[in-house]
């Protein structure tokens, strides 16, 4: 028996034995097994199918609330961000335990700038002398309070004043030789005033002028007249005094006429100086001489007050 006869008659054994099926059996089964291979085709086809559906919702439901536009049939682009995500709440900080350092109040006050302090007396040097005058000039021990004025006149100013001093000049006009009589009485009075006084002093000035405009000082008529500023000091006002004129032995003439003389004030911070002309014998004070000795002295009060 060839070799091919003896496979045949093994395989016709087997087939005998059940192990190998015959050819009609071996038909059915094959078709039973596409029958499933198909419907398990069909069934994952199908899931594929429902999956790819679903997914197309989900998309589509997603680009509605992120607002995309998947229009055109294009498959969404999604943008991958590198920030860290929001987090839902603000982070929680933790409140120092010591107040912030604050810059300490400086250990002494700022220093400003103070008028001078209240002198013990007026020197000498405060008021006008010899070579202002050209005439001799006498210290007064007494004090010599305002200029009288009528009776309506207060100087409530004089509360604040704290010194004084005074002089008395014989003036003679520049050039005058000095073996001539002089040509006015002059007293000049410097004081220094506590707070304001200075001020209320050329105030109270001023008002007295204009109240005692007419009117008698003493048994003499006089009138009073405002003259303006004299341009120098921090302020400065110019009076003019006119008295009934007096015959020798100063009884009034009862003739009319008038002696002119003058009153110059200026204030220098909290100090005034003040020249009181007042005439020599009956003869009148020269406006432009007494101007000048006022200005003469607002300087020597100025080079001790400053």
């Amino acid at each position: 028996m060839s070799n091919i006869e003896q496979a045949f008659a093994a395989l016709s054994s087997d087939s005998e034995r059940g192990l190998l099926l015959s050819g009609p059996e071996l038909r059915r089964q094959a078709a039973r097994r596409r029958s499933r291979t198909v419907a398990v085709t069909s069934g994952t086809a199908a899931v594929l199918v429902v999956g790819a559906v679903g997914a197309g919702w989900a998309i589509a439901d997603n680009n509605r609330s992120t607002g995309l536009n998947t229009a055109g049939g294009s498959a969404p682009v999604v943008t991958m961000s590198s920030a860290p995500p929001v987090p839902s709440s603000a982070p929680a900080t933790t409140r120092p335990t010591t107040a912030p350092a604050t810059t300490a109040p400086p250990s002494s006050a700022p220093v400003t700038s103070e008028a001078p302090a209240l002198p013990k007396s007026v020197p000498a040097r405060a008021l006008i002398n010899k070579a202002d005058a050209n005439g001799d000039v006498t210290r007064q021990e007494d004090k010599i309070g305002p200029p009288e004025f009528c009776a309506k006149a207060k100087f409530p100013s004089q509360d604040q004043l704290g010194v004084s001093g005074s002089v008395m000049a014989a003036f003679r006009a520049p050039g005058t030789p000095a073996e001539n009589i002089p040509d006015d009485t002059v007293y000049n009075t410097v004081g220094v005033y506590r707070g304001d006084g200075a001020q209320d002093y050329l105030a109270d000035l001023r008002k007295a002028t204009e109240l005692c405009a007419t009117g008698k000082v003493g048994d003499l008529d006089v009138q009073f007249d405002l003259l303006g500023s004299l341009g120098v000091g921090d302020e400065s006002v110019l009076i003019h005094r006119a008295y009934e004129l007096t015959d020798g032995e100063g009884n009034p003439m009862n003739n009319g006429s008038q002696m002119s003389t003058y009153i110059g004030a200026v204030r220098v911070g909290d100090a005034v100086t003040l020249i009181d002309a007042r005439g020599y014998e009956n003869l009148a004070s020269n406006r432009a001489a007494i101007e000048s000795l006022t200005k003469a002295a607002t300087k020597r009060l100025e080079a001790w007050r400053d």
